[in-house]
């Protein structure tokens, strides 16, 4: 599997947030991800986080209380003490849905789509890169951090071979990924509040690009405070229209779109090019 390739292929490529959920289909579950595919996601957008004992799994940490009605962290019981929890969903109703292993989770996709790997620098930064090192998944994990040196320097040391992103916010922050020259770095994720910040400019997207970088867009609306793409996002796209936010992120020329709403954007993607 080949990226870059990949967007030559489609010029936009589809990243599904936690995969797609809703109902009793809970976000970072194998029927989430399988659910993100079939609406259209070229690449699933997944959390890691290391249990108390060492055991990885696909959560968000931090959300807890909200997903088991629970005032612990994740990262503080064991595999088994994760394992006997159980999700409630999106109807606030307690469901026979444990957290998926992350060993079961990419054994399940292996050969068949990107990963983009989230969170986990969040605690035991080396525990996960050499966990992932050891999947032998290259060709398919995306990893992700901040540009914080000594997370970068890590990802060098233990997985220099897999594919990099860095998340930016500024030129600043770019410019220190762009100097760790061992890393892969296949993309940038970019964030801005506003569109008049110097990394929202499509200008800024020409450099990126003539580096030979992919760009990434987060289309998502997390909540009323936080912007990710200055406003152009997913409910922007649904409730006024996609040209209002997808639309602009495209002809911007961003090469990939992180988005809760797949097939909305597939679909709409269609019809901009007939």
């Amino acid at each position: 599997m080949d990226l870059l390739s990949s967007r030559d292929e489609k010029a936009v490529l589809i990243a599904g947030h936690r995969g797609n959920w809703g109902g009793s289909i809970v976000p970072n579950t194998i029927g989430a991800y399988e659910a993100a595919l079939k609406l259209g996601a070229d690449i699933i957008e997944s959390d890691i986080l290391m249990s108390k004992d060492g055991v990885f799994f696909a959560y968000h940490s931090g959300e807890e209380k909200g997903t088991f009605h629970i005032d612990r962290s994740l990262y503080d019981m064991t595999a088994d003490e994760i394992l006997g929890l159980s999700f409630y969903n999106s109807m606030y109703e307690k469901v026979d849905e444990k957290v998926n292993r992350m060993d079961d989770v990419l054994d399940h996709f292996k050969g068949r789509c990107f990963f983009n790997i989230d969170r986990g620098w969040k605690r035991g930064w080396t525990n996960t890169l050499t966990y992932l090192r050891n999947r032998k998944m290259d060709d398919q994990l995306i990893l992700k951090c901040p540009p914080e040196k000594e997370l970068m320097q890590a990802v060098e040391e233990i997985v220099p071979n897999m594919m990099y992103m860095g998340i930016i916010r500024t030129v600043e922050d770019y410019e220190l990924v762009r100097s760790f020259k061992r890393l892969n770095t296949v993309a940038v994720e970019i964030n801005y509040n506003t569109l008049d910040e110097p990394v929202a400019s499509e200008a800024f997207l020409d450099m990126v690009h003539r580096d030979g970088l992919l760009a990434w867009a987060n289309a998502l609306k997390i909540n009323s405070a936080k912007n990710l793409a200055g406003g152009l996002d997913d409910n922007v796209s649904i409730i006024h229209g996609p040209e209002y936010g997808w639309g602009k992120l495209i002809d911007k020329g961003y090469d990939i779109i992180q988005t809760d709403w797949p097939s909305l954007v597939v679909d709409y993607i269609k019809t901009k090019r007939s």
